[in-house]
């Protein structure tokens, strides 16, 4: 071999020596492990000792939708009203009666208020109606009967005169009560082809703290359209009154009739409604007619009703127990 060929010889072994090493350089750099398929060996671990945090641009994102809105503070739930509560009073039992005293005059001709009086103090009534009551009349006395009969029997009266003063002295009605009485009015019915005058007389009761209206009235004895309209005018003016109402008199007419079927049509109820019999008032001795009522609304409750005689009048007097239940005061 020549001495050049030698030489172009090593040149290559040279070459592929370099070339081995630089390969080896490379796979040593690319496995730090230094095993095959990229492995590490035993008793190393590939997890880096730190993770190195994101890249920041320094800057916070913006939102595509705006933020949802702030909810207002939650207010305090507010308590319902307070509803006052109205308690309901206790019942209340009164006694009330009718007579007409035929101007104090018993069956002999003679003025017996004394025994009229008795007689009432004898029923024991808290209520008293009245009618046929003279005040100043030469044929009864000159007596003002309802006051004489008010001190007769320590009940406080009023008195309403169904005629005009014409000189001779009132005829009318009256209401004796043993409960106070705040107010007191009269009012004239009117005539409608009747033969006197009629009144409608109305007393305001303090009855255990409940005010209470009591009326009476003595309807005209000839006229029917009289008694009817007088039946209708009545109504009317109690129509106005808000309070409890007892209303009772000598009505001239029977439970039948026209005069108490308009008060009934009207809501007032009849305390003979738990009597028994018939009911009649007239004529005392031996009565066959029911023409003497005492009617009630309805915050009444009849309990009893009795028909009792009397030994000075010509009219038998209507008597009754009733029940009141008072309207709330609130």
């Amino acid at each position: 071999m020549t001495e050049g060929s030698r030489a172009t010889q090593i040149a290559t072994v040279a070459v592929a020596l370099i070339v081995l090493a630089a390969i080896a350089a490379v796979l040593l750099l690319q496995d730090p492990g230094g095993r095959p398929g990229g492995r590490p060996s035993p008793g190393t671990s590939s997890a880096p000792t730190a993770v190195p945090p994101p890249p920041s641009s320094g800057s916070t994102p913006t939102r595509t939708e705006p933020p949802p809105p702030t909810p207002p503070p939650t207010a305090p739930p507010v308590p319902p009203p307070t509803v006052p509560t109205c308690p309901t009073p206790a019942p209340l039992q009164l006694t009330v009666m009718t007579l007409n005293i035929h101007y104090g005059t018993g069956h002999g001709g003679r003025i017996e208020l004394d025994r009229i009086a008795e007689e009432i103090r004898g029923w024991n009534p808290d209520v008293v109606l009245l009618q046929e009551v003279d005040k100043g009349r030469p044929v009864s006395g000159n007596l003002d009967q309802a006051a004489a009969l008010g001190a007769k029997t320590g009940l406080q009266h009023v008195y309403g005169a169904n005629s005009r003063n014409t000189g001779a002295g009132p005829r009318g009605n009256a209401i004796l009560t043993r409960f106070p009485v705040t107010a007191a009015t009269n009012t004239h019915l009117p005539m409608a082809g009747g033969k006197e005058l009629r009144g409608l007389l109305h007393a305001r009761l303090d009855v255990g703290g409940v005010p209470v209206s009591i009326y009476a009235s003595h309807f005209d004895h000839r006229s029917r359209e009289a008694r009817r309209v007088a039946a209708k005018t009545a109504l009317q003016l109690m129509a106005a009154d808000p309070l409890p109402k007892i209303f009772g008199g000598d009505f001239n007419t029977g439970p039948d009739g026209r005069p108490i079927a308009i008060l009934k049509g009207a809501g007032f109820g009849d305390v003979w409604a738990v009597g028994k019999g018939k009911g009649a008032t007239v004529p005392a001795h031996r009565p066959g007619s029911r023409i003497d009522f005492i009617l009630h609304d309805g915050w009444f409750t009849p309990l009893q009703a009795e028909v009792l005689y009397s030994t000075v009048s010509d009219h038998r007097a209507v008597w009754s127990r009733l029940q009141l239940q008072p309207p709330p005061a609130c």
